[in-house]
């Protein structure tokens, strides 16, 4: 029955009917661009576009889920198929880190990174134990906001800003939690960290979490609001 429903379908105008939304997207690329302005606290969007940069594009790269996947998405500019990992809208917190060990386990000449948000990779976070034993060289980048950022982010624009079961002031040192699993831990708290950080972590041979202090209250977009279409998305 589906292929003789696809056989009725007629596409032949697909492309005229498609103008309108094409031209509106390019209108939104001119007039609403991709953007953020690094000042004196480290911006999540600079450390991903610094990894793509050090890395040429060129890393395997899994996430975990909420902002930190989004800006993934948007600033590190994928060179090739097949190298990047993520659990898209199934929201699987704790996906990232067990994402980064099978692709590395599948591809062990390859540099494989998993870009994380504080909550998220705490899900998981034991089986840094497993990438130790096992000894694969998986680098977690954790865009440490020391909250749950994409419902704390909901919760700004659609709440006023109540606050509720989102601040995440208590969670671990993570420097030090890499090394209690014999991994290597490193941190940057100011944008001219960064780069030092990153170069290092991405050189060594052993697993490694590298926690980034960024801004607390940064958002993302586009985003789309619950129950509305994609027409009409929030673009700042």
């Amino acid at each position: 029955m589906s292929n003789q429903l696809i056989e009725t379908i007629d596409f032949s105008d697909v492309k005229t009917r498609r103008q309108e939304w094409f031209a509106q997207i390019e209108q939104w690329k001119s007039t609403k661009p991709l953007a953020y302005k690094q000042e004196d606290i480290i911006k999540p969007q600079f450390v991903v576009e610094k990894l793509y940069k050090l890395t040429r594009g060129k890393a395997i790269v899994t996430t975990e889920v909420g902002q930190n996947q989004m800006w993934a998405a948007q600033y590190y500019h994928f060179n090739q198929p097949n190298h990047f990992i993520t659990s898209g809208g199934l929201g699987c917190m704790g996906f990232g880190l067990p994402a980064a060990i099978g692709a590395q386990l599948a591809c062990p000449d390859k540099l494989v990174i998993d870009i994380a948000g504080d909550g998220s990779i705490q899900m998981n976070i034991q089986e840094m134990a497993t990438a130790v034993q096992y000894c694969l060289p998986v680098k977690v980048a954790i865009l440490n906001n020391a909250y749950l950022g994409m419902v704390r982010q909901w919760q700004e624009l659609f709440y006023d800003k109540r606050y509720v079961c989102t601040d995440m002031n208590c969670a671990p040192d993570f420097v030090k939690l890499a090394e209690a699993f014999g991994a290597v831990g490193l941190r940057a708290s100011k944008p001219e960290e960064v780069e030092a950080v990153l170069k290092e972590g991405l050189s060594v041979p052993q697993p490694v979490i590298m926690d980034f202090k960024v801004d607390r209250e940064e958002s993302v977009y586009p985003m789309v609001p619950a129950g509305a279409p994609i027409t009409e998305m929030l673009l700042v």
